[in-house]
């Protein structure tokens, strides 16, 4: 199971992780009968129990766990795609508005690419079909992210963050300067 929907395993349909269950469980239990055991067959159908038990236990987090991920994981891609989207609709408006017609198109072009990535990767993360397809759309989202958007955020937080400090500094200065002037003139 841990090779089907283990940790670095993108969401898979719930249908399909029953069905891979249910062939893993019937093949264990039929590889657990066809070992010789001491005991007899009362002795050997505890542990059978205590097996089937097991086996049940760890495909309730293996569900868990792949529910999680289709919940959880999805935020990244999405928010890299509207970001693409909404970035190409503002170029595309301003350049189209100066005549720049190309490069509007261009950027309209670049946008709906985007918005088809977007209603892909929602259907493959909805459906848990064309799996491959989600984890490509996944990974240039990533990319995106890590090399264009991430780096421009930090410098513009990083700018922000440095102009907010100033002008604390600034304001404290200011009003220490005019609370001591108001105790010099009392």
């Amino acid at each position: 199971m841990e090779q089907v929907c283990g940790g670095d395993k993108p969401y898979i349909a719930p249908s399909d992780l029953e069905r891979k269950h249910q062939d893993f469980r019937e093949s264990s239990i039929k590889h657990f009968r066809s070992i010789k055991k001491m005991g007899g067959e009362e002795f050997c159908r505890r542990y059978q129990d205590q097996l089937e038990g097991e086996i049940d236990e760890i495909y309730a987090n293996f569900m868990k766990h792949n529910d999680s991920k289709n919940i959880f994981y999805a935020a990244r891609t999405p928010a890299t795609l509207f970001a693409v989207m909404f970035v190409m609709y503002i170029i595309s408006g301003i350049t189209g508005f100066i005549g720049l017609d190309s490069i509007a198109s261009l950027c309209n072009f670049i946008m709906g690419v985007a918005l088809l990535s977007l209603c892909t990767w929602a259907y493959v993360k909805y459906s848990g079909e064309f799996r491959e397809i989600g984890a490509v759309i996944d990974q240039v989202a990533e990319t995106l992210w890590e090399q264009v958007l991430k780096p421009l955020s930090d410098h513009f937080m990083e700018d922000n963050v440095r102009q907010t400090v100033a002008n604390s500094i600034k304001a404290g200065l200011t009003e220490q300067v005019t609370q001591h002037a108001k105790l010099k003139a009392n």
